[in-house]
């Protein structure tokens, strides 16, 4: 094999692996542009090394093996535990995906290194609009976002602002994840509760604030939102 065909596998990997980071760094994922691309050129070189690196006794499937192996480090890394949730299982895929892609190159594939190209990005483009229709129409919760309510409120109050809660929370697309209700030395009652919402449920955050707000006998009403760093 010549300097030329080495060359152009690398960049063929580089090339590659930019294009998949670029779309993980647009959605602001942990392993963006730069991971995706040195796993990918990292893959490509290896499996260059195995087939021409060692001589005629080298054996590729084995540093193939050891590149799987490895890459399952790398994407355990990404992957992390945020509340009740885990993130970046998606990201530590990728890695895999891309890592395959690059001993594919590497081996000198092309026409498979090319289709798991075209491939990881249906998967990331088209599955992800596939992804959120399917987690919209079935209410699933955003975990990455915990929304916290406090209401405060004469005990004349306490039946409306049970209602509006109860209507609230009732309903598909929410995950309560702490509840209570205070009698407090003024007299006065205080409501709190952190909850994630469903995405297609995000808008009725100001609409709630708005309700109690506008019932008589409540005295304070507020609302405010907290974002976990997403690793997905």
């Amino acid at each position: 094999m010549t300097y030329a065909e080495i060359a152009g596998r690398l960049f063929m990997a580089l090339a590659f692996g930019i294009i998949v980071g670029i779309e993980r760094q647009w959605h602001h994922k942990n392993a963006g542009i730069k991971t995706n691309t040195l796993v990918a050129v990292g893959a490509a070189a290896f499996a260059l090394i195995s087939a021409h690196g060692f001589g005629v006794n080298s054996n590729p499937a084995q540093i193939a093996a050891g590149v799987v192996t490895g890459i399952g480090f790398i994407g355990g890394g990404v992957i992390m535990r945020q509340g009740k949730s885990v993130q970046g299982i998606n990201s530590a895929a990728t890695l895999w995906a891309t890592a395959s892609m690059g001993l594919a190159i590497g081996q000198g594939y092309h026409q498979l290194a090319l289709l798991l190209f075209v491939v990881i990005l249906l998967i990331q483009f088209v599955l992800k609009s596939i992804s959120n229709f399917v987690d919209k129409h079935s209410g699933a919760v955003m975990s990455l976002i915990t929304y916290h309510i406090g209401v405060r409120f004469q005990p004349s109050a306490a039946a409306a602002v049970r209602e509006v809660w109860s209507h609230f929370s009732e309903r598909k697309g929410i995950l309560i994840e702490t509840y209570q209700e205070m009698q407090e030395e003024s007299a006065t009652i205080l409501i709190e509760a952190d909850f994630c919402l469903a995405e297609f449920r995000a808008q009725e955050m100001m609409d709630l604030h708005q309700q109690f707000a506008r019932l008589a006998g409540v005295l304070k009403t507020e609302w405010s939102q907290q974002t976990a760093k997403e690793g997905n």
